[in-house]
């Protein structure tokens, strides 16, 4: 699963590369001919991007203009991705959109996105809509910490089954999940009405937290060596891990850190400061490449902390990595 750090760091990259650059637009398996024509019809020139949690959203208008009027909404789901190439390969049989640079400009680019959702509409009728049905973003300057605490006062349901909630916590996957409640020491069978303000907001400070971290890093394990709890048999602590399925997925939780309390209602404590939510003022970012690399040497599955952002450098990496597991002829 792409988790909404995955797709703010392709947006990061995206702004650098394509905004403000005209756009020709295709559909190389015919999935997205409407949206491509859309595209081209439009203008194609590339005015802004826009992440949500998962959701990431290309607005396309006229050269000179500075209102939109076609966005691309792309939702990538288990897989998929969004790569930027310089030396364009084939285009596979799952590319749902190709877009090539039509301009003067330097440098001459090429993109190829294949994602489970990737629709197109007006900006008013379809990223409006869609936005309002979310929750706040950890990783969005905007995001307001106050919806989310609001929305864990009035729900009954486990802590657990609500940061998943993408209408409360946009962009939190399973894995964070898991990784939020353990830092934050809460079991996920938490009814969410039953902790206390300061409980919510160590919580949203920790999701920011860890995924800023991911974000930076290009691993949902930040600087981590690997999980605190996630997949685990014992917890980073030393306790032993239990998990269960929460709304069809898996939940991990630390029998020693996350005890579960029976609360009627939450006792009052001091509330933490706010951490600043965003990823503006978030320095070294690590590059695609790297991150794969990185992962690679500690043999982390890729396929866990599947990776979107693609470009010639991780192409090229991934090429290499194949060559080097081939066994030898003798």
């Amino acid at each position: 699963m792409v988790e909404g750090d995955g797709c703010h760091r392709i947006a990061a990259q995206h702004r650098k590369q394509l905004v403000g650059r005209k756009l020709a637009a295709r559909s190389p398996n015919g999935r997205f001919r409407a949206g491509a024509q859309a595209i081209v019809k439009c203008g194609g020139v590339l005015l802004k991007i826009e992440v949500h949690g998962k959701n990431m959203f290309y607005f396309f208008g006229a050269e000179g203009s500075q209102a939109p009027s076609v966005v691309v909404h792309v939702h990538f789901g288990l897989a998929g991705a969004f790569a930027v190439y310089k030396e364009e390969p084939e285009a596979g049989s799952s590319i749902r959109l190709r877009l090539e640079t039509a301009d003067s400009k330097a440098p001459h680019l090429v993109a190829h996105l294949s994602a489970m959702v990737v629709k197109h509409g007006k900006p008013e009728s379809l990223y409006t809509a869609l936005v309002a049905k979310l929750g706040a973003d950890p990783l969005r300057e905007d995001a307001d910490p106050e919806s989310f605490v609001s929305a864990c006062a009035a729900a009954k349901k486990p802590v657990g089954t609500v940061l998943m909630d993408q209408s409360v916590c946009a962009g939190v996957g399973n894995i964070y999940r898991t990784e939020i409640l353990y830092e934050a020491a809460i079991h996920p069978n938490q009814p969410a009405n039953t902790l206390t303000r300061a409980e919510v907001l160590k919580l949203w400070n920790t999701a920011v937290k860890q995924m800023q971290a991911g974000y930076k890093s290009g691993s949902i394990w930040g600087t981590k060596a690997g999980s605190f709890c996630y997949d685990k048999k014992q917890s980073a602590c030393g306790g032993k891990v239990k998990h269960w399925k929460m709304g069809g997925r898996s939940v991990y939780a630390c029998q020693k850190r996350q005890r579960l309390e029976a609360r009627k209602a939450p006792k009052e404590s001091k509330a933490p400061s706010l951490r600043r939510s965003g990823t503006l003022h978030v320095d070294g970012v690590v590059s695609a490449v790297k991150a794969e690399n990185k992962k690679r040497a500690h043999r982390r599955g890729l396929g866990v902390q599947h990776v979107a952002l693609k470009d010639d450098e991780t192409r090229a990496a991934a090429l290499a990595a194949r060559v080097r597991k081939r066994p030898s002829k003798r």
